[in-house]
């Protein structure tokens, strides 16, 4: 049921902000103490093909309890 609701998740916030959604990465489970801004330089550091991310942004998802975040890559996933 979760990654039914994250794969929707992620078609709906891409389409939204009209971007390819095979070129982001979703998020989930980003606690509230977790500001925004050091979501991305743990993905870059982390794994060397997500040294190119560029978060867009992050939401509040309710039935999770915690946030998403959608990274956006240079190419498809």
């Amino acid at each position: 049921m979760v990654c039914i609701m994250a794969l929707h998740l992620l078609e709906d916030w891409c389409k939204g902000m009209n971007i390819d959604p095979r070129n982001c990465l979703l998020i989930m489970g980003v606690l509230e103490a977790v500001d925004e801004g050091s979501i991305e330089p743990i993905l870059r550091s982390s794994i060397e093909y997500l040294c190119k991310c560029k978060m867009r942004g992050s939401i509040f998802v309710r039935e999770e309890g915690a946030f998403a975040g959608l990274c956006e890559l240079p190419s498809a996933v």
